[in-house]
């Protein structure tokens, strides 16, 4: 057989489709990840089971592991910041204080979607040696950046408080507590003024406090909804 000496222009190798987290659209179709219409971030718990690395591989043997979990209310308080609005007069700060309630909505969201593919294990079967960060939890995140926090938009905030006199805990005077306790239609409180970035990844809520600051610190929580866009 002759030889005609004329080496290839390329060279084909297989490569994982996981390497790209980006979804791209094709004529046969692509893969598909179901979404809920509304996510509401309210008071769960959410439990997965994996392996030491991170990875999905067999239940079986990851259910007789430790478990891995993600707290909503632990979360929403991490990532969210009460202050007084320093705008206000003196007069006010003592009777009806104004706050400044801030929240990385956007971090809280990424975490709970984060958090429930992992519990209905959306990954199950992809190692860390198939992605292109060598790491599973970090494609993952990186997954839902590029594909699915974009078919979300901020709805709505649903707030709670609750007065308790301050009697001698004067110490507690402009200090507020966050207890998921509270949450009931009784201390359902809807007098906020709400305001997102442009690019929703944070949430202001304004309000003023209704009974005196003098007399009276509160309890807050809250519920975040989102819908799909």
């Amino acid at each position: 057989m002759r030889r005609n000496y004329i080496s290839p222009e390329f060279s084909y190798t297989n490569v994982n489709g996981t390497l790209s987290m980006l979804e791209k659209g094709s004529l046969f179709g692509s893969k598909m990840l179901q979404i809920p219409n509304t996510i509401t971030i309210g008071t769960e718990t959410i439990i997965w089971y994996q392996q030491s690395t991170n990875e999905q591989i067999n239940l079986g043997v990851e259910k007789s592991l430790p478990s891995v979990s993600d707290n909503t209310v632990s979360d929403k308080f991490t990532y969210s910041t009460l202050i007084i609005d320093q705008s206000q007069p003196q007069s006010q700060l003592t009777t009806n204080t104004s706050w400044i309630l801030q929240i990385q909505i956007n971090t809280i969201l990424k975490n709970y979607i984060f958090a429930t593919l992992k519990k209905y294990r959306a990954f199950e079967g992809v190692l860390n040696n198939m992605t292109i960060s060598n790491d599973i939890n970090t494609s993952i995140n990186q997954y839902i950046s590029q594909n699915i926090l974009n078919k979300y938009t901020y709805s709505k905030i649903i707030f709670y408080i609750q007065y308790r006199s301050l009697g001698s805990a004067g110490s507690l005077k402009y200090k507020n507590v966050y207890d998921s306790t509270i949450e009931s239609n009784a201390n359902l409180y809807t007098k906020l003024k709400t305001s997102t970035d442009i690019n929703q990844t944070l949430l202001t809520v304004s309000f003023n406090q209704e009974q005196p600051s003098s007399a009276y610190y509160f309890a807050y929580y809250f519920n975040l909804v989102f819908n799909r866009i």
